[in-house]
């Protein structure tokens, strides 16, 4: 049988992915206006190609202490193990444990958006996330460690003339709680920070290795880098319901005996 060309169908998928990616976008003049159709574009470009085992929205996230982040254009999240989801003046509400990765949205890339990019990452990775155990069958698995939450700015083009990855890794964070790993811009290229081993790539005080691709299969080199990051996480854990209960002022009773 002749041979498939990876090539041929990523040339195609990229073309469709900056189809969907531009659809409306040009139709708003007024910029908040626009700049709220690109995050819809966004979120709805991540639902199309994800897994449905990820679900992908605008928010902010919280912990079970009442800590809140900043409004995240685009958080994926999970909905099986930790699925509790709260609406808030037309706003959601995702517990910190559900959180796979979050990202900012911006026309521009540039230095001044990176690190707004990376204050919001920060916002969410303070959190407090809670870990419990998992029943099976057999008994139960003992909670599952904290990942470390993706984070990531995606943008239609670049301030800087291309090449643009000694700018990118020029402003890349070397604090893990503000460290951006995936940098997008749809007209010059995707940038990703670290190598194949995500998990085990974070170390506070270091700039991180950056591969990237030029902009004609762009779109697919992000979707793929992300697809791996999200395997590495595997599953996020699962919450312990019993914290966020303890913000409610309950009482018990005991029946005696006459």
């Amino acid at each position: 049988m002749p041979e498939i060309s990876l090539n041929e169908l990523y040339t195609h998928m990229q073309k469709e992915m900056k189809e969907k990616l531009s659809t409306g976008s040009a139709a708003f003049v007024h910029p908040g206006t626009k700049g709220d159709e690109v995050e819809a574009n966004w979120i709805e470009w991540l639902r199309n190609y994800l897994p449905k085992r990820y679900a992908v929205d605008k928010g902010i996230i919280i912990d079970y202490t009442g800590a809140q982040s900043d409004q995240i254009d685009v958080v994926i999240y999970d909905t099986q193990y930790s699925y509790f989801v709260f609406h808030h003046d037309n706003s959601l509400l995702i517990p910190a444990e559900s959180v796979y990765a979050v990202f900012e949205v911006k026309p521009n890339l540039n230095k001044e958006h990176m690190e707004y990019a990376g204050e919001k990452a920060q916002s969410v990775r303070t959190l407090y996330r809670t870990s419990a155990p998992i029943k099976h069958a057999g008994g139960q698995y003992p909670p599952k460690p904290l990942h470390e939450i993706i984070s990531g700015i995606l943008t239609t083009k670049s301030d800087w003339v291309s090449p643009i990855v000694s700018h990118v890794v020029e402003n890349l964070q070397t604090d893990r709680l503000k460290r951006i790993d995936i940098v997008s811009s749809m007209s010059d290229g995707t940038y990703i920070a670290g190598n194949n081993t995500f998990v085990d790539d974070y170390k506070d005080g270091t700039t991180p290795e950056v591969k990237f691709c030029e902009k004609n299969e762009s779109l697919v080199f992000l979707l793929l880098n992300l697809l791996k990051k999200l395997q590495d996480i595997g599953t996020v854990p699962a919450i312990d319901f019993s914290k966020y209960a303890e913000a409610i002022n309950s009482k018990y009773y005991k029946k005696t005996g006459r």
